[in-house]
């Protein structure tokens, strides 16, 4: 479980921690790669254009782009949440 999450601002320190992760989470403007307890965070808005297409570049292959996020104590509870807010046909 997640105990910590540390902002870094250089996209080489982010990359080697990317590179151990088995996934990369994807929320605009953040990139978050957990590293044991950690969940290590770069502000991609913050980056140059050309650092941004390279992180792509390289993390292509294991990163998740996050729609929507939804806190639930058990299955039952999303699925209700869910319920709620979709829209009715």
């Amino acid at each position: 479980m997640v105990q910590e999450f540390i902002e870094v601002e250089d996209v080489g320190t982010f990359r080697l921690v990317a590179e151990q992760s088995p996934l990369v989470i994807r929320r605009d403007p953040y990139l978050f790669a957990q590293y044991f307890s950690s969940m290590i965070f770069i502000n991609i808005s913050s980056l140059e254009e050309k650092e941004v297409r390279r992180l792509f570049d390289l993390l292509r292959g294991k990163m998740i782009v996050v729609k929507n996020l939804v806190k639930a104590s058990s299955i039952s509870d999303f699925l209700k949440k869910i319920g709620e807010s979709s829209p009715k046909k």
